[in-house]
């Protein structure tokens, strides 16, 4: 090898050596400004209300959480049948609306009474009752 390849391949690998002792770590970015830490949230203390005996109207001593526990084993709690059925409750359906002709506009929506909204125009329109729906006056 001759003498100028290997003095282009030694600086080669020196001058990203070089490059990076020049540039050094950076700069700590609270070095310029003063830090302030905020103190963390104090934690809400849980208020426990005092049990009221409701035959007597009188404060009731509070139990331990062991005692609670043995009295939830001992008094199961009992099924006391099935409940009232409840109706199912299917979405609202939004009447009808209809144009002068009589035509079904979809996406109008009723806004109010006698008041339409057209979705697709964006704009309001004063109707009047008609069969299932609303119709846009004449």
């Amino acid at each position: 090898m001759s003498r100028h390849v290997r003095f282009a391949t030694a600086l080669g690998l020196m001058l990203p050596a070089i490059g990076m002792a020049q540039i050094g770590p950076p700069p700590n970015p609270t070095a310029t400004r003063p830090v302030v830490v905020a103190p963390p949230a104090p934690l809400p203390t849980p208020v426990r209300p005092a049990p009221v005996d409701s035959l007597s109207g009188q404060m009731a001593p509070v139990k331990s959480n062991s005692q609670v526990q043995q009295q939830l084993r001992s008094h199961p709690i009992e099924a006391r049948g099935t409940g009232p059925t409840q109706p199912i409750q299917g979405p609202t359906l939004q009447p009808k609306v209809y144009d002068r002709h009589g035509r079904i506009i979809p996406g109008a929506k009723q806004v109010g009474p006698n008041r339409v909204l057209d979705t697709r125009t964006g704009k309001y329109y004063d109707a009047i009752p008609s069969g299932d729906g609303q119709q846009i006056r004449p």
